[in-house]
């Protein structure tokens, strides 16, 4: 919903962009058993039908969304995408960051929040942001989208070379790495056997 409410400020901010730029989002519902996260679905739905009412019309939506699981969507938006938000308020590794840079052949942008896990490797080559910052996240995205294009291509390989470096062989061997370093620590062996 964040990155809706951004997107928002954006077209609030920058009406020039009416009907040239789309927020597409692929939404994958889960747990639909639990009260929350249909309340939370609910409100997605909400928030997005009224960016559309307030900003849309004559055939364009500025969102739009996606429900369940479409692989060729999917990948054709990731090929496609001129800046992609990924803006988990904590996360893990966040592999759709890392698919982004390896696939997207259109020099885009990755506007990639501080907290997600594939930040630390990603960071020289993405537009950082504060998950909780609606404003600077509307910043961030006006910036993907008027960067130049020297830029936006220097990004994109950066991107996609960090990716191609660290992969799963890489990101294995130092979790081993780690844990070797770990045992070898005075008085570890002893805490992790008692």
């Amino acid at each position: 919903m964040r990155g809706f409410l951004a997107y928002e400020k954006l077209l609030e901010y920058h009406p020039e962009l009416a009907r040239k730029v789309q927020f597409w989002a692929f939404l994958q519902p889960s747990r639909q058993d639990v009260e929350a996260y249909r309340d939370y679905l609910r409100m997605v739905r909400t928030t997005a039908h009224r960016i559309n009412r307030k900003y849309g019309g004559n055939g364009w939506s500025p969102i739009r969304l996606e429900f369940g699981e479409s692989v060729r969507k999917a990948m054709a938006a990731l090929r496609n995408f001129d800046v992609l938000l990924v803006n988990p308020v904590y996360d893990g590794l966040n592999l759709i960051s890392k698919e982004g840079a390896l696939v997207n052949r259109n020099s885009g942008v990755i506007v990639l929040s501080e907290n997600a896990g594939a930040h630390e490797e990603l960071h020289p080559h993405v537009l950082s942001v504060n998950p909780f910052d609606i404003e600077a996240t509307a910043d961030a995205v006006y910036r993907g989208l008027m960067m130049s294009a020297d830029e936006r291509r220097r990004r994109n390989e950066g991107a996609r070379d960090v990716v191609r470096t660290n992969d799963i062989a890489r990101w294995i061997s130092r979790q081993v790495q780690d844990i070797r370093e770990l045992v070898a620590t005075p008085g570890m062996r002893a805490r992790m056997t008692s």
